[in-house]
């Protein structure tokens, strides 16, 4: 986060707005400093981007719940069972075969792809440009008639320019074909529309309202407003080697919020421990939510 007192080089607007992001999250830990607080509002008004920043920055944590309140929040006492050695165990066999299958799986043979906790920004021929995400395979098969491309593993962000060939997503048994358009796809044939329009066999889909959120992975975030816990570390997971498990299948409806950094997933856990009175029991390969 910038702290300069005299006016600095004009700053991309996503930079901004992963500054304000930032502020938000220390203001709200429950550790900034009155020396925090001062800095922030320096940095607020260093021009009328960055209070712009601040704003929006300020919006989207008041949607997500992570207002003081929200933050001060414990779950309350559930009964966690404690007789899950044996799951562990188990898991711990799973884990290691499941880790060998990766490393031997095709993806790396894809044309772009990326290991566990890696992004990586791709410009292809026709100027259309590709984020991949963690863990991510992409082939590319341009032809004079199209323009197609086949996600083969994990999760990919399509900012496509105009053409007179369509731009086409295979992925599955799904194929999503985008005109001019900003969209994510999965592997697993989810889509997330931000701009532009785009089709699934043939059907338009529908503009998604928190396209900015569920695509925050392309500037290192994770934006989660009320969702179940369960899936909260599902979607941790696919950043990190090794696997999340929930001792108490009681948890996994925990609802969370906020707003985490990509780049230290570990960092995520601590944060559920300490808003959430949560514990984490770390192993090889291994974390234990209980």
């Amino acid at each position: 986060m910038t702290d300069a007192l005299a006016m600095p080089a004009p700053q991309p607007i996503s930079d901004l707005s992963d500054d304000a992001l930032d502020w938000q999250v220390l203001l709200h830990s429950g550790n900034a400093t009155a020396a925090d607080h001062a800095r922030y509002l320096r940095w607020c008004q260093l021009s009328p981007a960055h209070a712009e920043a601040a704003r929006e920055a300020q919006t989207l944590w008041q949607d997500i719940g992570g207002t003081s309140t929200a933050q001060s929040f414990v779950a309350p006492p559930v009964q966690r069972g404690r007789h899950w050695a044996a799951g562990i165990a188990a898991s711990l066999v799973l884990l290691v075969a499941g880790y060998t299958g990766w490393q031997q799986a095709p993806a790396w043979l894809a044309d772009y792809h990326t290991g566990v906790g890696q992004r990586q920004s791709i410009t292809l021929a026709d100027g259309s440009r590709v984020m991949l995400n963690s863990a991510s395979a992409l082939n590319v098969a341009f032809t004079d008639h199209e323009r197609r491309v086949v996600l083969r593993a994990g999760e990919a962000l399509f900012e496509t320019v105009d053409d007179a060939r369509p731009f086409v997503v295979e992925t599955g048994d799904e194929v999503v074909q985008g005109g001019t358009a900003v969209f994510s796809v999965r592997s697993d044939g989810r889509v997330v529309l931000a701009q532009g329009e785009a089709k699934v066999a043939g059907q338009p889909v529908p503009l998604s309202p928190d396209a900015s959120a569920q695509t925050a992975w392309q500037r290192g975030k994770l934006i989660f407003n009320g969702k179940p816990l369960g899936q909260v570390l599902a979607e941790l997971e696919r950043y990190q080697h090794g696997r999340i498990l929930l001792s108490d299948s009681q948890l996994a409806t925990l609802q969370v919020s906020g707003v985490f950094d990509l780049d230290e997933p570990q960092a995520l856990l601590r944060t559920l421990e300490q808003r959430y009175g949560l514990k984490v029991t770390y192993l090889p390969w291994l974390a234990v939510v209980h």
